[in-house]
């Protein structure tokens, strides 16, 4: 059985456009789609609340007063963001892909998955849900060359 949140929203994401019409607008069938996909209740539900609160009012940021300002991650940031995905938020804050609103929407979503197994890879599918959900917001999509759901390297022709 597949008990993995973001597991959950690759699935959905992956196999979106074969879901039947009418399961795509009702959360109930949707979600009776991917139980019989293999995946937990709680987990399906947790999938649909993580993306829910997408669509939600970021959370007002104080925007730093001084551009020498700099980002530094708490103990439970550390947890559940290793230095690679942590330098790579930075990264993208540094091209302007993030801005700062962004960039903390990112790890509070990265937090709220909970998941042990997070990398880089993971960081940037929950950055491309993040910044697709900020139309508001004009982003490059540059740094999503080479992603996949399934971790594999792509194929270029």
């Amino acid at each position: 059985m597949k008990e993995n949140t973001l597991d959950v929203l690759f699935y959905l994401f992956d196999n979106y456009p074969e879901i039947d019409g009418d399961a795509s607008d009702d959360r109930e069938t949707l979600s009776q789609y991917l139980q019989g996909a293999g995946f937990l209740l709680s987990e399906v539900q947790r999938a649909f609340t993580w993306l829910e609160s997408l669509g939600d009012e970021a959370e007002s940021v104080l925007m730093p007063s001084r551009s020498t300002t700099f980002r530094i991650f708490s103990t439970d940031e550390q947890r559940w963001m290793d230095t690679e995905c942590q330098s790579y938020l930075m990264f993208l804050e540094q091209a302007g892909v993030l801005n700062t609103e962004s960039r903390e929407q990112v790890i509070d979503r990265v937090l709220e998955l909970e998941d042990e197994e997070f990398n880089l890879d993971k960081l940037k599918w929950v950055i491309l849900m993040v910044l697709i959900n900020r139309p508001e917001e004009d982003n490059s999509f540059f740094w999503t060359e080479g992603l996949t759901l399934d971790g594999t390297q792509p194929i270029y022709h």
